[in-house]
């Protein structure tokens, strides 16, 4: 998922720190990489975690016009449909596999946009209202 957000004039090496920030409080290995007006962090999963696949997670822009992408899933999604294909053959555990996968992504993705939002309402500088496009 993408979001984009315009008028916040935000620090956006900052708010990708938040960010890792986010993603270690939970117990995930994180890696950032910086370049001019994008950062990308990749976050990886530990056992525990019933997460299958790695995490991208992008920031890029200006200070006032930016956008963040939330990437999970594939690997996922794409387990369902072979575990589905092989049942007869006993896909069925990786059909479980990865819907187990695919529920803790939903659940990290949303607690992730929650978090999001209000790491940018407290890092904003504008005092108008606040609102994603």
């Amino acid at each position: 998922m993408e979001d984009r957000w315009k008028d916040k004039n935000i620090n956006l090496s900052i708010l990708s720190n938040r960010l890792v920030q986010f993603f270690e409080a939970r117990d995930f290995v994180t890696f950032r990489e910086d370049s001019e007006k994008k950062y990308h962090i990749v976050v990886a999963p530990k056992r525990f975690h019933d997460i299958l696949e790695e995490i991208d997670v992008y920031v890029s822009g200006e200070p006032d016009s930016f956008k963040v992408r939330f990437d999970s899933g594939a690997r996922s999604r794409e387990l369902v449909r072979y575990g589905i294909l092989t049942t007869v053959f006993g896909g069925g555990r990786l059909t479980l596999k990865g819907l187990k996968s695919q529920e803790a992504l939903e659940k990290l993705e949303r607690e992730f946009w929650i978090y999001l939002d209000r790491v940018i309402w407290s890092l904003s500088s504008c005092t108008g209202d606040f609102t994603r496009r």
